[in-house]
C-alpha cells in the first residue's frame, strides 16, 4: 500500500482512465475472438497477422519516429511543428511506396488479390499514423480520456465487421477489410483535432523553426528509427521464416498465441507506458530523477502480471481449448512456453520509452540489435540443421523464451542504472 501511496495520484489517476478505455477496447475484442477462431482458420488468422506486422512496420518508417518527441518541447508551438513535420514525412514516404507498388504491378506483375493487400496497408499505414500522432499530442496535453475514446472506437468497429464477415465467409480479405475500417474510424477524432490546431498555429509556422527542431531531436530518426525497425523488421522477418521454414498454420496457431500474451501489455502496459513516459518527460524538464518512478513502476508491473501469466503457464493449453475450440489447443500449449519471455516483455514494454526522454537511444539500439539478432538466429539455425517438423519448432520456442527472457532481464538493469545516471549531457 505504502507504494501506491508514494506515487502521484495524477499519475494513478491518467493510468485508471487509459486502462478503463483499454480494457473496454480489449474486452470486445476478447470477447469476440472465441467466435472469429470458430469462423477463420489459423492460415487466414496468420495472414491478418502478417499484415499488422507490415502496417506497424510502415508506420514507425514513415514518421522517422519524430512523432515520440512531441510531448517534450516546453512549448505547444515546437510540439505542433513536429507534429507537421512528421506529416510531411509520411506523405513522402507513402507516396514513394504506392509508386514501388504500382510499379510492381506492372513490371513485375503481381496477381489483383496481392495488389490489393498492398494498397491496404499502405492505406491503413496513414490512418495509423494518424492515430500515433493524435496519441502523442494527447499525452502531451494529458488528453488521456481522448486516447481511451479512440480505442474503444477502433475495437467496436474493427472487431464487430471482423464478426460480420465471417458469417460472409470472406476469409483473411474480411478480416483485415475489418481491420482497416477500424483505423479510419479511431482516426477520425485525431484528423478533426488536428485541423482545429493547424488553425490555431497557422501563423506561427515557420520551415525555419522546423529546420532547427529536426536537428534539435535528430537523435530520433537516427538512433530511435534505426532501433524500432530493427524490432519491427525482426517481427516481420520471423513472421516470413515461420510461413517459409514450418508453413502458415503454424505460424497462425503461433500468432495467436503471441497475441493472447501480449494481452496484459496492451491492456496495462501500454496504458502505463504512456503515462510513464508523460511523467518522466516533465520530471526531466525540471531537472529531477527518474529512478524512483521507474522502480515503483517495475514493482506494481510485477505484481499486476504474476497471476496471469502464472495461469497461462501452468493451463494454457486447456484455456485455449476450452476457449477457442479444440483446433487451438497447440496455440495454448505455445502460450505456455513463451509466458517467461512475454512475461519479462511485459516488464520492460512500459518503460522503454525512458531512453528517449533520457537520450539513452544509441546505447539502447545496440542491445535491441543484440536481442532481435539472437531471435533470428534461433528462426534460421534450428529448421536448416533439423528441419521444419512441428517438434523442432517446439523446441526452438523453448530455447527462444529462457534465453530472451534472460536478455530482458538485463535489460531492466541496464534501464534502471541510467535512470540513476540521469539524462547524457550534450
Amino acid at each position: 500500500m505504502q507504494i501506491f501511496k508514494k506515487l502521484n495520484s495524477h499519475f494513478l489517476k491518467s493510468v485508471l482512465v487509459l486502462v478503463s478505455g483499454t480494457v473496454l477496447a480489449q474486452a470486445i475484442g476478447y470477447l469476440v475472438s472465441p467466435f472469429l477462431t470458430r469462423i477463420y482458420s489459423a492460415e487466414e488468422m496468420g495472414e491478418l497477422g502478417m499484415y499488422m506486422r507490415l502496417v506497424g512496420f510502415f508506420s514507425a518508417l514513415a514518421t522517422a519516429r519524430f512523432e515520440l518527441a512531441i510531448p517534450l518541447p516546453k512549448s505547444d508551438n515546437n510540439s505542433f511543428l513536429l507534429y507537421k513535420l512528421s506529416l510531411r514525412i509520411t506523405k513522402m514516404v507513402l507516396l514513394s511506396l504506392m509508386v514501388l507498388l504500382i510499379l510492381f504491378y506492372f513490371i513485375k506483375p503481381l496477381r489483383l488479390n496481392e495488389f490489393v493487400f498492398g494498397v491496404f496497408t499502405i492505406v491503413s499505414t496513414l490512418f495509423v499514423v494518424y492515430i500515433n500522432l493524435g496519441t502523442n499530442w494527447s499525452i502531451r496535453k494529458s488528453y488521456f480520456k481522448k486516447i481511451s475514446h479512440q480505442r474503444i472506437i477502433n475495437s467496436f468497429t474493427a472487431n464487430g465487421l471482423k464478426w460480420v464477415f465471417g458469417i460472409f465467409s470472406m476469409g483473411s480479405f474480411g478480416l483485415i477489410l475489418a481491420t482497416l475500417i477500424g483505423f479510419i474510424f479511431s482516426s477520425f477524432g485525431f484528423i478533426r483535432h488536428f485541423f482545429r490546431l493547424n488553425n490555431k498555429f497557422k501563423s506561427n509556422y515557420s520551415i525555419k523553426r522546423i529546420k532547427l527542431l529536426a536537428i534539435e531531436y535528430k537523435q530520433f530518426p537516427k538512433v530511435n528509427l534505426p532501433h524500432v525497425l530493427v524490432d519491427l523488421g525482426r517481427d516481420l522477418l520471423i513472421a516470413l521464416l515461420i510461413v517459409v521454414f514450418f508453413g502458415k498454420n503454424i505460424f497462425g496457431l503461433f500468432n495467436h498465441s503471441y497475441m493472447i500474451l501480449k494481452l496484459p501489455m496492451v491492456i496495462v502496459g501500454a496504458s502505463i507506458g504512456q503515462v510513464f513516459f508523460n511523467k518522466c518527460s516533465i520530471l526531466v524538464q525540471q531537472g529531477k530523477s527518474t529512478y524512483g518512478l521507474m522502480r515503483r513502476t517495475l514493482i506494481i508491473l510485477f505484481c499486476l502480471s504474476i497471476f496471469p501469466f502464472s495461469i497461462i503457464f501452468f493451463y494454457g493449453e486447456p484455456l485455449f481449448a476450452f476457449v477457442f475450440s479444440i483446433d487451438w489447443s497447440q496455440s495454448g500449449y505455445y502460450s505456455e512456453i513463451m509466458t517467461i519471455w512475454l512475461m519479462m516483455n511485459f516488464l520492460i514494454s512500459p518503460i522503454s520509452s525512458l531512453p528517449l526522454v533520457l537520450k539513452r537511444q544509441r546505447e539502447f539500439f545496440f542491445i535491441g540489435l543484440f536481442a532481435s539478432i539472437s531471435q533470428i538466429i534461433c528462426f534460421v539455425i534450428y529448421p536448416f540443421f533439423w528441419g521444419g517438423s512441428e517438434d523442432v519448432f517446439i523446441s526452438m520456442l523453448w530455447v527462444l523464451s529462457i534465453s530472451q527472457a534472460i536478455i530482458l532481464f538485463g535489460v531492466i538493469c541496464i534501464t534502471l542504472f541510467y535512470s540513476k545516471k540521469g539524462v547524457r549531457k550534450n
